[in-house]
């Protein structure tokens, strides 16, 4: 159950970290907000894997060229998408950005069936749409909201913000059907089977 606490903590801090970097965009713009937040992470992010190699006293693991190309698209599509987000969050409220992002899970299944082949079974279908349907409504005020969230989405301008977010998390993840980003897997002493 410790894994609750964890997730209610990570929410928490995720949430507070997107409302202060909205403030920081009215001070430097999306584009100014958007490198802070990775120039900033970036010696922190460095200092985590130092202490992972430490902790743990694996060696760093060979990486492959094939490793690079998909490691450099999914940076690139977290940063589009964090300045994708933060130019929508001064587009609309802070909520129903928030709603919008939280699509990641359906848009996560599909690339992850599509690109990587990940099965898909009714229950992990019937909870996504769950999920995202309870993330949507809960950010609706007033009678006419949800048709102006139908016709948003069927514009597709929201979605395709998004989506940046699952492109940059589907680009990190191993094939499970041997497709090219699979080779380094059997590599990875943490990821042996």
């Amino acid at each position: 159950m410790l894994w609750a606490v964890f997730t209610l903590i990570a929410a928490a801090g995720q949430t507070a970290r997107n409302a202060m970097q909205r403030e920081l965009t009215a001070k430097l713009g999306t584009v100014g907000a958007t490198h802070v937040r990775f120039l900033f992470g970036f010696p922190f992010a460095l200092i985590f894997l130092a202490g992972v190699f430490i902790a743990t006293g694996l060696p760093m693991p060979p990486l492959p060229w094939v490793f690079w190309p998909w490691a450099v698209v999914g940076a690139g599509a977290q940063i589009l998408a964090t300045a994708l987000m933060l130019a929508a969050m001064n587009d609309r409220s802070f909520v129903v950005t928030i709603a919008y992002i939280k699509t990641e899970a359906i848009q996560g299944a599909l690339f992850g069936l599509i690109f990587l082949s990940d099965p898909l079974t009714i229950g992990m279908v019937v909870a996504i749409l769950v999920a995202t349907a309870g993330v949507v409504t809960m950010s609706l005020k007033g009678k006419g909201a949800m048709r102006a969230v139908i016709v948003r989405l069927r514009l597709g301008c929201s979605p395709a913000r998004c989506s940046q977010f699952r492109r940059s998390a589907t680009a990190g993840r191993p094939s499970r059907s041997g497709c090219r980003v699979s080779c380094w897997r059997r590599r990875l002493p943490w990821r042996s089977g």
